[in-house]
């Protein structure tokens, strides 16, 4: 299919894109640089598919699975990715201002170099082997609300800040 009818096909809504899905599941899905800002795909099935550098800002991307997923470079300001498995994704330079990840699953996620702020909602998220040695704008209180383990990797300036707290309970 080419990037044209992807793109047609998947602002038809997400049961429509399913469908396709679920017919085509071995394509390959390229929808790189596409302008999806505001779109409303709710548990839409985008596992592995290349999303580098797409406009996703304002989507409601609720329960979607954008497991093994390249967003590389995507924009995701304000976006809503509430209980969304990003399991094994590629996020590194994306830029997640304002975004609502809340319950979402980014266990083993590349998050290098993303760009975080205060408003990000993290509660309840799954960071377990995430790699954000190099993400900017997260903050301890948003790491304390997720979920980590030993091969979480946060940014130096996180892990410092964190220590810190740690010792001043002494």
């Amino acid at each position: 299919m080419t990037e044209k009818n992807l793109l047609e096909c998947i602002k038809q809504g997400a049961e429509a894109w399913n469908l396709w899905r679920d017919e085509n599941g071995d394509a390959d899905v390229d929808l790189s640089k596409v302008d999806l800002r505001g779109a409303e795909l709710k548990n839409v099935n985008l596992s592995h598919a290349c999303l580098k550098e797409a406009k996703l800002q304002f989507a409601k991307l609720q329960k979607a699975n954008l497991e093994g997923a390249n967003l590389q470079g995507a924009r995701l300001l304000e976006a809503s990715l509430h209980s969304a498995c990003l399991r094994n994704a590629n996020l590194t330079g994306a830029s997640l201002l304002e975004a609502n990840l809340q319950c979402a699953d980014l266990e083993n996620a590349d998050l290098r170099a993303v760009q975080f702020n205060e408003t990000v909602l993290l509660d309840q998220a799954n960071l377990k082997g995430a790699n954000l040695s190099t993400a900017t704008g997260i903050t301890t209180n948003q790491i304390q609300s997720a979920i980590i383990d030993g091969k979480t990797q946060l940014p130096e300036y996180l892990t410092e800040e964190m220590d810190d707290e740690f010792l001043l309970q002494f």
